[in-house]
């Protein structure tokens, strides 16, 4: 208890100081209340307490001079967002040139595209923009045992989604040809060969700096055995072509890596036709140099393979090189994003789809009901440093409510139900509420009254029983199983729950773990239409799934 209301208390002075920054040393109590419940809204359940905390720290932090609060801003390192595009501006790109940036986001189509790719395309996208350039949408679709078409279309589908438009669109497939002309040459002219230790003594030998006996054996040996490789006479982990680099250089990824591998499999795009295909490098680094890539902004993981890469190209008889910026690799706690790990727990029947709740695909945050200009706003906010974080969902959560909030109308639904009956109440038939409070012009919705049928939460049942509450847009009552009506005069500090009478409807509701629970709703619930972002007063934002059955997904409160 002790500490949460430290942490309500720290949450309050930061949104006071910026207040009172931004509008000339005197923060607004309302206008602090209205951040901290727009970040917070789980304290709606406090607010009198919120109240009287906020009024007092409001008070001292006016006491103070407009110098005086910008100091205590530095000390606490809060910093003030700018607002508009500002907020959402990148770093310069170095070395660029108006109208010549190219740069390109290279998916390999072996899942559905989550967050973390979401990142990579929008700020690769964002930069060909603002420098008048070329954007380039690549699938590098060089595993025919992993790719499906359906992960080709999930990734444009999840980038239209998120506003984004693509110049060119280019497979690594339809290159194929290209690199086993580059792969003969660099074997005719002595700069690979193939090796076909196991793969177990590759890595031993790698790790101790040791060449391998087919390193020095003649081209002629080198070619013929190429040529068993791409008439599919050599079955994948028998043989590798690698490139002759140095096996006691300080970067491992340079002990002659691997190029191109053998694999047999059925390709979406080109069947069976290849039976050997490019590595990850010698994949991604040639294709930089053909589609003539200027800059590329790419997860730090990869950082280490820029020597190669570069070296990649040289070799072929390339001479310029992209540029590489590195930022800190996405993740959000707790979520999944190997699509191995997706893939093996959907076998086990473990998760519902790639659209799963757990999960952070854009499928499935958009059956969740998040909106693209919230991600695209959330993923900016986190930038292009190097320095590795976990995100956690509040920041995403805050974002998405302010975008959401003016677009849900609000509905009355209870989750586990108790229900009452009210004494001595005024014979009332119905009541009417906005369907949104900001938004008047929506109109009102009819909710049906029955005064010995209305059903409440259980939570708030137990928090309240005895107590004087209002039913929300209806009258006041002494809560019990059997309530006595108490008025109908509006109090400020008294609790307001929501609740549903007869008839109601039945909604089911798939929660951020994947489990369905169900909730009674008012009638005028029946209205809304798949893809609405719906609010249940007191429970949350959801978006509607289907609407018959009708199904909602909780998105967050």
């Amino acid at each position: 208890m002790i500490r949460e209301l430290r942490i309500m208390k720290k949450l309050i002075l930061k949104h006071t100081l910026i207040n009172a920054v931004q509008h000339d040393g005197k923060a607004s109590p309302k206008a602090v209340l209205g951040k901290i419940l727009a970040e917070k809204p789980e304290l709606k359940e406090k607010v009198r307490e919120l109240v009287k905390e906020v009024e007092s720290i409001v008070k001292k932090v006016n006491s103070l001079t407009l110098e005086e609060q910008k100091k205590k801003l530095d000390e606490l390192s809060i910093k003030i967002e700018k607002k508009g595009k500002e907020k959402e501006e990148l770093p310069p790109l170095p070395n660029a040139v108006k109208g010549k940036v190219v740069t390109a986001f290279p998916p390999e189509p072996s899942k559905f595209p989550h967050i973390g790719h979401a990142k990579s395309a929008i700020i690769n996208y964002l930069y060909a923009r603002k420098y008048g350039g070329k954007f380039i949408l690549r699938f590098e679709d060089s595993n025919p045992l992993k790719v499906r078409g359906e992960y080709y279309e999930a990734f444009k589908d999840g980038l239209r989604w998120l506003g984004i438009e693509w110049d060119e669109e280019d497979y690594l497939s339809d290159h194929i040809d290209k690199y086993y002309e580059v792969t003969e040459k660099l074997l005719t002219e002595g700069k690979a060969y193939v090796c076909t230790c196991p793969v177990d003594r590759v890595r031993r030998l790698r790790r101790i700096m040791k060449e391998c006996e087919h390193r020095n054996q003649n081209v002629e040996k080198n070619l013929k055995l190429w040529d068993k490789m791409i008439e599919g006479e050599v079955k994948e982990g028998e043989a590798n072509v690698r490139l002759k680099i140095d096996m006691h250089h300080k970067n491992a990824v340079m002990r002659d890596p691997a190029i191109m591998r053998p694999l047999h499999g059925e390709h979406p795009r080109v069947g069976t036709k290849y039976k050997v295909w490019p590595l990850y490098d010698f994949g991604t680094a040639l294709l930089d140099a053909w589609e003539g890539v200027t800059h590329r902004v790419r997860s730090k993981e990869f950082e280490m393979r820029t020597e190669l890469q570069n070296f990649i190209r040289e070799v072929c008889g390339f001479k310029k090189h992209p540029v590489i910026m590195e930022m800190a690799r996405f993740c959000i706690e707790g979520s999944i994003t190997s699509g191995r790990k997706i893939r093996a727990l959907l076998n086990e029947g473990k998760l519902l789809g790639w659209d799963d709740p757990r999960l952070v695909t854009l499928v499935a945050l958009r059956k969740r009901g998040f909106l693209p200009e919230a991600i695209r706003e959330f993923l900016l906010k986190t930038g292009v440093s190097k320095t590795e974080s976990t995100i956690t969902w509040d920041l995403l959560e805050s974002i998405n409510r302010h975008h959401v909030d003016p677009k849900a109308n609000r509905y009355f639904g209870v989750l586990k139900p108790v229900k009452l009956s009210v004494k001595n109440a005024p014979d009332i038939k119905e009541t009417f509420a906005p369907l949104h409070p900001d938004f008047p012009e929506r109109g009102r919705r009819r909710i049906p009254v029955d005064i010995n049928s209305i059903y409440i939460e259980k939570r708030d049942f137990k928090e309240y029983s005895g107590k004087i509450v209002r039913l929300k847009d209806l009258f006041n009552v002494k809560l019990n199983k059997v309530c006595e009506y108490a008025g109908n005069k509006l109090v400020k500090s008294m609790p307001k729950l929501h609740w549903v009478s007869v008839p109601n409807v039945k909604v089911k509701i798939v929660m951020p773990d994947a489990k369905a629970e169900e909730i009674i709703a008012e009638p005028s619930i029946k209205n809304v239409k798949v893809d609405d972002i719906i609010q249940f007063e007191r429970i949350g934002f959801c978006r509607v799934d289907k609407v018959s059955p009708l199904t909602v997904y909780f998105t967050h409160k």
